[in-house]
């Protein structure tokens, strides 16, 4: 691995403690002392939609026409802008008084991510310039926010009612699929309008429109994805409405074969137990079993009846043998659940053309079914080759410890069982590779060959290109910084002085090393890493938890030049015992713990920067293909993300455009609501931005993932998987006890698409003989 020091940027080797003269660098750059405050204005978001009413009936006013705060809006500005954030869910706590009542603070319970909530996706318009930039949103309503709305207001069906559990959702019905992480555009083939998925770790993808933003079908039939673990079944649960799927939030669509590609994994609980929610149950039975001392409230069984004895308490012989019956069938299902707890892993490689039934693959890596660890948040895709990585970001049995909050002394039970259980990520990077000739349709399995790069990745992009079979992974290295860990009520001591108000609860705990961008190339025919062939770049300044990428993708680049991140960089509040507690023995550590406290204490600002990649060919020996070569440092307390290209015409080199991303600042309480749209030039970052953009209603959370479309127009593909279809078959096999309630729910709520507004508005039939649960 290549490393050099330059003015710009020290590049360095991972090593297993840091090298002396990059604690001598270190030390001398962080003599500056930077005040920094984390802007509180994150913790709070609006749920109100906006949209022409032709569009979007549940729109509150029509776009929101975005005013310039500072400078002037670029007359070449094109295309719409699309960005999408977790909002909270219909039960978040509400926000101050003084603000909008559809604002709400999804983390003020000191338990709950910011990433946890219902998607809503923005659209910014460039397309008419003269009349000004204008904004939609509207929230992503597949059928589950539907149950999830009407169970939350109406009596009836209560004991249906969703709850958050970490980064989970839940309730007997299932899990929700928020889907509120990331886009896909897609045109295929003698298709001439744009499509567009939203996506999520733990859901199917959906397709939305464009124009309206109307959450229109997922992908895919419920019959056509594998649940995470069917453990519960093996239990005697009857299926979950809404199973759990795990698959990743950024599948990939390749525009010169018109094919997209995502994956279906599952997982034993021995692997991972959090993502296992029949295990979700069993903590629930665990919870009420302390909370009644002892008294276990077991859920229904399934519709099967016994006479109990005689009255001289003998058995008859029928209910003898359906005694012995059920104890066999038991002895069955704690046989099946053992199985079930030790495997079950595997990951199926789905490839979807955009019209008919995915066709998938089992993947195989050593003649074993592939085990992922954490999950496949990112994959990629090449011309000849499929790219899943095991990403950092984890999912554990931490993420269901908030089940116990109702309970006495839930906050030490939690406390502890976090400690007990939550471990660091992984410190490598496991590379699977998988032939795209091998994607046979007579076929129903395919091999992968596996790389491991040292430093754990969450995000990555691929060259398309792949020329000798030579993969190119451009990663970001985020050393020792967790996304899956977030601020609770825990890191906090409840004698501390301050407003509970004030905490950061549900932001993503702060880095503990500094990170590094990497580009790395990998022998697609052996899984090997090409030694002579791996860079990575870092800076003392910048390169603190490179989060989120940006690169001109229209038209699909064959090979990256230039690839932009937005660093949402160091700051104190965000370093928690707890972390430090995980990650005081990283092995690929570059900064000292003592120096880390230094640089924490005195913070890092966010930052956009620009990494310039060299061809491979104009590369010397020893030299390294990374730099940065453009840096804007954003003022004191404002924390940016979401950055998108958006380019200036149709042909151009990979930085004639702009770069536009949301900025957070203050505490909410200013006019523009502490949420900023700036917009730089691409070519030069370090001047600042041309314009800041900004409206009294917009307010924004924690977003995440874009995109750019350079046109819209309303989706006109025939692809649609009919609700009652997808759901009826999974409502049918459900407990008598349950079943007549779940059927009225689906059909008054969920298949008609209705919430309601408020409880007066929950009258619903009643079945007859139906009783009020």
């Amino acid at each position: 691995m290549n490393h050099a020091i330059s003015a710009i940027a020290p590049y360095c080797f991972f090593t297993e403690k840091p090298q002396p003269l990059m604690n001598e660098l270190l030390q001398t750059d962080t003599k500056k002392s930077i005040t920094t405050r984390f802007p509180r204005s994150i913790l709070s978001v609006s749920r109100a939609e906006f949209g022409n009413p032709e569009d979007n009936p549940a729109a509150k006013e029509r776009p929101l026409k975005l005013q310039v705060k500072e400078g002037t809006i670029p007359t070449d500005l094109q295309g719409h802008l699309f960005f999408i954030g977790a909002n909270g869910s219909i039960d978040s706590p509400p926000g101050d008084v003084d603000v909008s009542e559809a604002t709400v603070c999804p983390s003020r319970d000191g338990t709950t991510p910011l990433y946890n909530g219902d998607g809503m996706v923005y659209r910014v318009d460039f397309d008419n310039l003269q009349e000004g930039v204008f904004l939609s949103a509207r929230l992503v309503k597949p059928p589950c926010y539907y149950a999830d709305v009407t169970t939350a207001k109406c009596p009836d069906y209560r004991s249906l009612k969703f709850y958050n559990l970490g980064i989970a959702r839940i309730s007997r019905l299932g899990s929700r699929n928020q889907l509120n992480t990331a886009f896909l555009p897609m045109k295929f083939q003698g298709e001439n309008r744009d499509r567009l998925l939203v996506t999520w770790d733990v859901g199917r993808p959906y397709e939305i429109d464009p124009k309206t933003l109307e959450t229109v079908t997922p992908v895919g039939g419920n019959d056509e994805w594998e649940e995470v673990s069917k453990l519960g079944n093996s239990l005697g649960q009857p299926p979950q409405v809404f199973k759990i799927v795990q698959t990743s939030a950024h599948p990939c669509f390749d525009p010169y074969t018109s094919e997209m590609f995502t994956v279906n994994i599952g997982r034993s609980p021995a692997n991972v137990f959090s993502q296992l929610f029949p295990i979700c149950y069993l903590l629930k039975e665990l919870v009420d079993w302390l909370k009644n001392r002892g008294k276990v409230t077991t859920y229904p069984a399934e519709d099967a009846e016994l006479k109990p004895p005689d009255e001289k308490g003998e058995f008859s012989l029928q209910f003898g043998w359906k005694k012995l019956y059920q104890i066999f069938q038991s002895l069955m299902l704690f046989l099946q659940a053992i199985w079930e707890f030790f495997t079950g892993n595997f990951v199926y490689l789905m490839q979807w053309d955009g019209a008919g039934k995915l066709k998938k693959w089992k993947v195989h890596y050593n003649g074993c079914p592939l085990k992922i660890e954490q999950s496949i948040h990112q994959m990629g895709v090449t011309e000849d080759y499929i790219v899943l990585v095991d990403t950092a970001f984890k999912l554990s049995i931490e993420e269901l410890l908030p089940s116990f909050s109702n309970i006495n002394d839930a906050a030490e039970i939690e406390k502890i069982l976090r400690n007990w259980f939550d471990k660091p990520q992984l410190s490598h990077t496991r590379v699977y590779i998988i032939n795209r000739r091998d994607l046979k349709p007579e076929k129903d399995s395919v091999d992968a060959k596996k790389a491991i790069i040292p430093g754990e990745a969450a995000h990555f992009l691929v060259d398309y290109r792949n020329p000798g079979d030579r993969i190119t992974l451009h990663v970001s290295h985020v050393c020792a910084w967790d996304a899956a860990e977030w601020l609770s009520e825990f890191d906090y001591d409840e004698n501390e002085a301050g407003e509970k108000l004030g905490r950061l609860y549900g932001a993503i705990a702060g880095p503990m090393d500094i990170s590094r961008l990497g580009c790395h190339e990998i022998d697609g025919k052996t899984g090997t890493l090409i030694e002579n062939q791996q860079h990575t770049v870092m800076d003392v300044n910048y390169t603190w938890g490179p989060a989120l990428y940006a690169y001109r993708n229209f038209p699909h680049p064959e090979t990256l030049e230039n690839i932009y991140w937005s660093c949402l960089g160091c700051w104190s509040e965000l370093k928690t015992p707890h972390m430090v507690h995980l990650y005081r023995d990283y092995p690929h550590r570059q900064i000292g713990l003592e120096l880390l406290d230094e640089i924490t204490a005195q913070g890092r600002n966010s930052n956009l920067l620009r990494v310039q990649i060299k061809p491979r060919e104009s590369v010397k020996a020893g030299e390294n293909r990374l730099s940065i070569a453009d840096v804007y440092q954003f003022p004191e307390n404002r924390w940016a993300i979401s950055p998108q290209f958006i380019p200036r015409s149709d042909r151009g080199s990979s930085t004639d455009g702009y770069i536009a991303c949301i900025v957070h600042h203050g505490d909410g309480s200013d006019p523009t609501n502490g949420n900023e749209l700036w917009i730089f030039d691409a070519a030069d970052l370090k001047s600042g931005p041309k314009c800041k953009l900004w409206h009294p209603d917009f307010n924004v959370g924690f977003t995440i993932h874009t995109t750019w479309l350079a046109h819209i127009e309303t989706r006109n593909s025939s692809y649609h998987v009919n609700s009652h279809d997808d759901y009826q078959h999974l409502i049918d096999k459900q407990s008598s006890t349950y079943r007549t309630l779940i059927q009225t729910l689906f059909d008054n709520w969920v298949y008609p698409q209705r919430e309601p507004k408020s409880e007066l508005d929950c009258q619903m039939p009643r079945e007859p003989g139906m009783k009020k649960p």
